[in-house]
């Protein structure tokens, strides 16, 4: 997996409780999003709405300052594959996301698997990657202005 705000690739942890195997390991499914249980790390975070990110920043004078990365995923893995169940749940296929609440979009760039289910055709997620990365960018290019504008409002007080 990699997180689009992430500097290091990290592997989902599929947890041995559903005694569902596929391919010798445990099968996923959407619910497999939980941080630091299913989601790993990702090495250092980028984004600026990770208020440990935007304080180093602030910091450094509005240098962005990458801090470590402790995922904050809320909301299962979408789309899912409805028509393959495990443990009663969508199956997890390499063209799902997860997204986190920093605005990092989590995909999976390596399933890890090579049978049938995983290698027929998912949706066309194409179009929707492009819509959550332009609000990704969006949302990243606006707490980059408001830190710019507290910093020089700041400097702006020191002035006076």
């Amino acid at each position: 997996m990699q997180c689009s705000f992430g500097t290091s690739p990290g592997s989902l942890t599929v947890l041995p409780d559903k005694k569902i195997m596929e391919e010798n390991q445990p099968a996923a499914n959407i619910m497999d999003f939980k941080p630091m249980v299913n989601i790993p790390t990702f090495g250092n975070c980028s984004s600026l709405l990770n208020p440990v990110v935007a304080s180093a920043t602030a910091s450094a004078s509005g240098v962005l300052t990458p801090q470590p990365c402790v995922p904050l995923t809320t909301t299962p893995w979408t789309p899912g594959k409805t028509d393959v169940l495990m443990a009663n749940m969508p199956a997890l296929m390499d063209y799902c996301i997860c997204t986190c609440t920093y605005m990092g979009l989590i995909t999976i760039t390596s399933a890890g698997e090579t049978s049938i289910s995983s290698a027929m055709p998912g949706p066309d997620m194409s179009a929707m990657m492009a819509e959550l990365k332009a609000a990704a960018d969006e949302a990243q290019k606006n707490a980059q202005k408001e830190m710019e504008e507290s910093l020089k409002e700041d400097k702006d007080k020191d002035k006076k």
